[in-house]
């Protein structure tokens, strides 16, 4: 995952103070220990076995910044006593844990009775709304560590998530509708903010940029890419500029995404395409698409969260029967380039000469996605499928020779006529491997409605 903010939690041991207190303070320590040693910021600790434990608990957590409750049974448990805690904190996430019980020698199991204190609590839960993950072990089994942890990252994900910031050099390239966003809506539901660059702006910060960064970049380019074709130094000193106008701005701003309006923008303006400069900024980190698509950056903001790997935008040109040809003209971050990044100078019309990128997609299983609001609600489009060697193929207008761009043949896992009924858009968003569980938990976190 990228780097974030750990999550803060607080751990709620629940027990009965009828029941054998040394053997559940053993069980308690064992979580403790474990909890305190994972990825996170454990806050605090508390056993409540009464009413009195209770009061204690919520007062001494009165004021504090709480990303998720581990709610851990180690028994039976009266649930009024853990709701005098967690009534106040109907937002915060719960890890809702049930330890087994412990066969002795002779063979008879000993029960604490956990499922019972489980079963009592979960019509509550259910009934004041609360987001949780269920953990039932069973007895005499392994403690469930690892899936702790996995889900204690995933509620650090989505903090992550909500503190994302977006860039964005215009708005609604080429006047498309799916490219439009509300910024109000995004900020209150999501505590996701957009800021609106000039194009202006970015040339400014071209010109500024000092002669030996230009040629520091150029370097890195001719060190790290492949050449298809002859490119001027000239068109390479541009892109330079660029790539330095667009970093030295998402770095200044601390942004986690940032796209230009391409088409009917930057590409005009500078008489030159972005693609060369976004491959460059393009990583795990910083997600960049193309067109001023915000909700496209948004998709891409919570699959690298959440992945830790870089995402890629792609837009539909061809349906076959089960396969869409997928593609970009002309940029793919590098992680999704089978081998190294090829380039090669390539016009379209007479107002683009700038570097395309025509690097091959990698093949393989891929999770893709699309984050859209329909009638005030988010929704997150989210499938998986496999990529496949794209055909030959090119995009009408292109001089010739016509560029080989980014493409991938996607195989779908639904019928193509119910897949092109319900797309959001004609950009998706993709990253390698299977996250479609992960995705959906994050998901539940944020309120965000998930359509496969």
């Amino acid at each position: 995952m990228k780097n974030m903010e750990k999550a803060n939690v607080v751990i709620l041991n629940l027990g009965e103070a009828m029941y054998p207190q040394d053997y559940l303070a053993k069980v308690i320590n064992e979580v403790n220990g474990a909890v305190k040693k994972m990825d996170c910021n454990v806050l605090s600790t508390h056993k409540i076995m009464c009413g009195e434990d209770a009061e204690k608990a919520a007062a001494k957590l009165a004021g504090k910044e709480i990303d998720l409750f581990i709610v851990n049974f180690v028994s039976w448990h009266i649930t009024p006593y853990v709701m005098t805690v967690l009534k106040n904190y109907t937002n915060v996430p719960l890890l809702i844990w049930g330890i087994g019980g412990k066969t002795d020698k002779t063979g008879k199991l000993h029960s604490p009775a956990a499922a019972a204190g489980i079963t009592g609590f979960m019509p509550i839960v259910h009934e004041f709304g609360f987001k949780y993950k269920l953990i039932a072990e069973k007895p005499d089994s392994a403690h469930s560590y690892e899936e702790v942890e996995h889900y204690i990252k995933l509620v650090a994900a989505a903090k992550r998530i909500r503190k994302s910031r977006i860039g964005l050099v215009g708005y609604a390239d080429m006047g498309l509708y799916t490219v439009a966003y509300d910024k109000t809506a995004l900020f209150k539901k999501m505590g996701v903010d957009i800021e609106n660059y000039s194009d202006f702006e970015i040339a400014q910060k071209m010109e500024a940029c000092p002669k030996e960064e230009v040629a520091k970049i150029v370097a890195e380019i001719k060190e790290t890419t492949l050449f298809t074709n002859k490119i001027a130094d000239k068109v390479l000193e541009n892109v330079a500029r660029l790539y330095y106008a667009m970093k030295n701005k998402a770095d200044g701003r601390g942004l986690d995404a940032i796209s230009m309006k391409c088409v009917d923008g930057g590409t005009s303006l500078f008489g030159f395409n972005p693609c060369l400069a976004q491959t460059l900024l393009a990583n795990k980190d910083l997600s960049v698409i193309c067109e001023c698509d915000a909700y496209g950056l948004m998709t891409s903001i919570i699959l690298s969260t959440i992945t830790g790997n870089a995402s890629a935008f792609m837009e539909h040109y061809e349906a076959y029967e089960k396969d869409v040809l997928v593609g970009v003209c002309g940029f793919i971050p590098p992680e999704f380039a089978d081998g190294i990044t090829r380039i090669r100078a390539a016009n379209l019309g007479e107002t683009n000469t700038g570097i395309s990128n025509v690097s091959k997609v990698r093949c393989g299983e891929v999770t893709f996605a699309r984050f859209y609001n329909e009638k005030g609600q988010f929704k997150l489009f989210l499938s998986k499928g496999l990529c496949q060697t794209a055909p030959k193929w090119t995009e009408l207008g292109w001089a010739e020779p016509t560029p080989d761009f980014p493409a991938t043949l996607l195989r779908l896992n639904v019928p193509m006529q119910q897949y092109l009924e319900n797309v959001p858009g004609q950009h998706i968003i993709m990253v390698y491997g299977d996250y479609i569980e992960d995705v959906k938990t994050v998901c539940s976190l944020l309120d965000i409605d998930v359509v496969m």
